[in-house]
């Protein structure tokens, strides 16, 4: 993209900031994970990813376990506009009794988009630390209940500036 999707304009705020407007009322609190406090918009609280900003989304994982106050974190990339509050909540009450609860889309894990436990901390920690940067990995070390036979629109982000146009039009 060239820049910051985070920062992409949408309307008279950001990606990051349409996603928490949207989202946020469904939550206790909003942690935004990013390596720039500026990237955080009025409404979320910010939590530094303490590894830097090219460490990948394990880090932002981190860091949002880290900085949360509760238990269940719901996770996503702030460039997945399709994500909802009904899938979160299926996410959270899936992880009970695990250490994640991931959807899987024919086979493949959706890491990113997923509700880890703080008991999963430790382990993406050491994985981190051992400059193991992929989330997939990472959930072959945890107790994961598996969201299968999901609308794989849901999990539609952007990546381009013409997913970027399809997503304004959308609006």
């Amino acid at each position: 993209m060239g820049r910051p999707k985070a920062l992409l304009a949408v309307g008279d705020t950001t990606l990051v900031g349409w996603q928490v407007d949207r989202l946020g009322p469904h939550f206790a609190e909003v942690v935004v994970a990013a390596a720039d406090p500026a990237f955080v918009p009025a409404g979320a609280r910010f939590a530094r990813d303490r590894h830097g900003p090219r460490m990948g989304p394990l880090a932002g994982i981190e860091a949002g376990l880290s900085a949360a106050e509760h238990d269940a974190v719901f996770t996503f990339a702030c460039d997945m506009p399709r994500v909802d509050a009904a899938l979160a909540e299926r996410l959270v009450s899936r992880s009970e009794g695990f250490d994640a609860a991931v959807p899987r889309l024919n086979g493949r894990p959706e890491p990113v988009c997923a509700c880890y436990r703080r008991s999963a901390l430790p382990i993406v920690s050491r994985q981190l630390d051992a400059l193991h940067l992929k989330a997939a990995e990472v959930l072959e070390q945890l107790r994961v209940a598996w969201l299968e036979e999901l609308d794989a629109t849901l999990f539609w982000n952007i990546n381009t500036q013409e997913d970027y146009q399809v997503f304004l039009s959308a609006l």
